[in-house]
């Protein structure tokens, strides 16, 4: 049986009621930061609809002959579209190989799940070869697409979706689980933190050695606010180790956990990132910071010239820190 991540557990529950109502949407837009699970519940629900006789909780059963097929890797009604190994793009022939008739119309049952992982890899002509499909649905056919940016996403396709949402679940229970899969409670915490609260992330981050060369960028993102360091160094330092979108990632946290820490500041309660800094520093100059951020990685996808960008958003975290 399938052990269902925790902060899994409602989302689960409510699909599982929808389709015990018969009312299972035929398209579903998984979307939520990295490292929520938003794979592993997308492979999930496929094999829960794909099976014959699925457990009181929804679960795939194991041993008929659709999950025989599924275990083998060989289901023909489960489909998974993805970027070429060589490429960050799911290319408009995948899209059109995939709603095609015969992958439409031949298969072992009379349900097909169809997984597109990253969606937001679709350029404009693969989501275009996509929509029909998604404006007349085909009976019995389930579209999952996972996305941690689904704003870069067309309208058209989010709005033939149904969102289904994910955010990162409460720091006790992502806390707990990750001292379940082996973390000291210490490290945990921390890599949490670097994770933004997603524990997937915040698992490989602490497995694959990581963690400490994320603490070393976290520290030099407090130099910048110390005025003990160069934005312009930093961030050509920085693209040494990292690519572009994760180190945006480790920003985004830093400053939402900067915000958080204001708020807390102002009712007396609870650390504060900045310190003693917290009292000069403007949440609104840190919320139009964050928009800034979220914007340059919207961009992150069209060429964006990596070192200017980052010295961008560094360079104004310096400035409104600093005083």
């Amino acid at each position: 049986m399938t052990k269902i991540l925790p902060w899994h557990q409602e989302p689960w529950e409510r699909l599982q009621r929808s389709r015990r109502q018969k009312r299972l949407p035929h398209a579903l837009l998984l979307a939520g930061a990295e490292g929520l699970g938003k794979l592993a519940f997308a492979r999930r629900l496929g094999r829960s609809v794909l099976c014959e006789q699925t457990d009181e909780k929804g679960d795939a059963c194991g041993h008929c002959r659709q999950c025989l097929l599924l275990q083998a890797g060989s289901h023909p009604d489960l489909r998974m579209v993805t970027p070429d190994e060589d490429s960050s793009v799911i290319r408009i022939d995948a899209i059109r190989d995939l709603v095609s008739g015969n992958t439409l119309s031949v298969g072992e049952g009379s349900h097909r799940v169809f997984i597109i992982e990253p969606a937001h890899a679709m350029g404009q002509g693969a989501a275009n070869a996509l929509l029909k499909t998604l404006e007349e649905p085909i009976p019995g056919t389930l579209m999952l697409l996972v996305t941690s940016s689904p704003d870069r996403l067309p309208v058209t396709i989010r709005s033939r979706c149904q969102l289904l949402r994910f955010t990162p679940p409460e720091e006790n229970m992502a806390w707990a689980w990750l001292q379940e899969s082996g973390l000291s409670p210490g490290d945990a915490r921390e890599a949490l933190k670097l994770a933004a609260g997603a524990p997937l992330l915040a698992r490989k981050l602490a497995a694959d050695g990581a963690l400490q060369q994320r603490q070393a960028l976290r520290e030099d993102f407090l130099s910048l606010a110390r005025g003990q360091a160069s934005p312009v160094s930093v961030a050509e330092a920085w693209l040494k180790q990292e690519e572009l979108d994760a180190l945006l990632l480790f920003l985004s946290s830093w400053i939402m956990e900067a915000i958080r820490g204001k708020l807390v500041q102002r009712e007396g309660k609870g650390a504060s990132l900045l310190q003693s800094r917290h009292e000069w520093v403007d949440l609104k100059e840190l919320y139009r910071l964050l928009d800034s951020l979220n914007d340059t990685r919207r961009a992150s996808a069209n060429n964006l010239n990596a070192q200017l960008a980052l010295e961008s958003i560094l360079l104004e975290w310096s400035r409104i820190t600093r005083g």
